[in-house]
């Protein structure tokens, strides 16, 4: 389908690594439908066609849209992101964006019911409609507003990274680096942490659970600091099946230097000071040029991707969202 069809979805993931699909929500040729994509078979068949989405902070819907579909979608307009190049605060909720925009304020009562149960509620049908019905007026009234600010090039660069990001899960790499610096890992006991997190992943998308089900944070630095062989694992407060059924290929994973996760090992970010003084340098030329458009800094690189682009020696003119300003 080559149109761009205004989309929202609801869901459940408090137990589950994956999305629980529950409500589609689309609007076509004017009218907004309501789709029950809890039936995966429906999720799919309605799905799959749309090539063009617009949404609003859809990083979620996109990842339910690839889950259900194996596909990425062609197109993304994201509203939140178009609201962001436009003046608005960069991450502008729905609501307050229909208030500024249409002038309607909208009641968000409903949004943490449960999606799942049948049948659905008047109140959360009517939630669901007005949860969508302004998604094309936003890319009506937006589309001119950052265009005229000179940010569509910009805006086309984002929209092809939410696209391309739905292949690279970064949560592993995001903990990695946190607790390395957080607990000062030696670079062993770094190689271990990465080994952990990696099977931790690899167990919770088998057995469909959230990842801190597996092991929490402080279940891995314990594991790491306390854990020599397979009986140590009893005095973590583990539960005992967890360790029976898991504990044999935890230990082995995380005793193996030839391992081929560590093919992926991030390189540990230790800024020196003279990176330090580059790091310093950079934000202040983006300050600058974000301020010369008046758009976030982060738009164009967050606070830890500078870092990264500091210490592994990159520059601000490498990065595709700063070659759309230039």
């Amino acid at each position: 389908m080559a149109e761009n069809y205004a989309i929202d979805t609801e869901f459940e993931r408090s137990r589950t690594f994956y999305l629980n699909p529950a409500l589609l929500q689309v609007s076509c040729e004017g009218q907004v439908y309501l789709v029950d994509i809890a039936i995966p078979e429906i999720a799919k068949t309605v799905l799959q066609p749309i090539k063009g989405l617009v949404l609003h902070s859809g990083s979620e819907d996109l990842e339910l849209y690839h889950q259900v579909t194996g596909f990425k979608p062609e197109r993304v307009f994201d509203t939140q992101v178009a609201a962001a190049l436009s003046g608005y605060d960069l991450h502008t909720s729905y609501l307050n964006l229909v208030q500024k925009l249409i002038g309607v304020e909208l009641d968000k009562g409903m949004s943490r019911s449960d999606w799942l149960a049948r049948p659905l509620s008047q109140e959360q049908l009517e939630y669901a409609v007005e949860d969508i019905a302004y998604l094309s007026d936003f890319k009506q009234i937006l589309t001119p507003q950052f265009t005229a600010r000179g940010l569509d090039r910009l805006f086309v660069v984002l929209m092809q990274q939410m696209i391309e990001q739905l292949d690279h899960d970064g949560h592993a790499e995001k903990l990695f680096q946190k607790l390395v610096k957080s607990e000062r890992l030696n670079a062993v006991d770094a190689r271990k942490l990465w080994l952990i997190l990696n099977w931790r992943d690899k167990l919770a998308k088998k057995r469909n659970k959230p990842r801190n089900w597996i092991l929490n944070p402080k279940q891995v630095i314990q594991v790491i600091r306390k854990v020599k062989s397979y009986p140590d694992l009893f005095h973590l407060g583990l539960h005992p099946n967890f360790v029976k059924f898991n504990g044999e290929d935890l230990i082995k994973t995380i005793h193996d230097d030839q391992h081929h996760d560590l093919a992926s090992l991030p390189a540990q970010i230790k800024l020196s000071s003279q990176h330090g003084n580059y790091l310093s340098e950079m934000k202040a030329r983006l300050k600058e040029v974000a301020n010369s458009f008046q758009i976030e800094p982060s738009i164009i690189i967050n606070t830890q991707g500078l870092k990264k682009l500091a210490f592994e020696g990159g520059e601000l003119a490498d990065l595709a969202t700063w070659q759309a300003l230039n």
